[in-house]
């Protein structure tokens, strides 16, 4: 059973949850979401991967 509690997300990483989740709906291409954040296409990807493995969290900073 998988802990459920309060997220800290700044807005970054909020901006960036909500266009990995466009991606995953296909809504937007990976190529389209690396332009709108400013990222690489390969660390999009992983974004990606991380959302659908782990929920939300996947983007949260892991620093700290």
């Amino acid at each position: 059973m998988v802990a459920r509690g309060i997220i800290m997300i700044s807005k970054r990483e909020l901006r960036r949850l909500e266009v990995i989740k466009k991606v995953i709906q296909e809504g937007i291409k990976q190529v389209e979401a690396s332009e709108i954040l400013e990222l690489s296409t390969r660390q999009v990807s992983r974004l990606v991967f991380r959302v659908k493995a782990e929920g939300e969290v996947g983007v949260v900073h892991r620093g700290c």
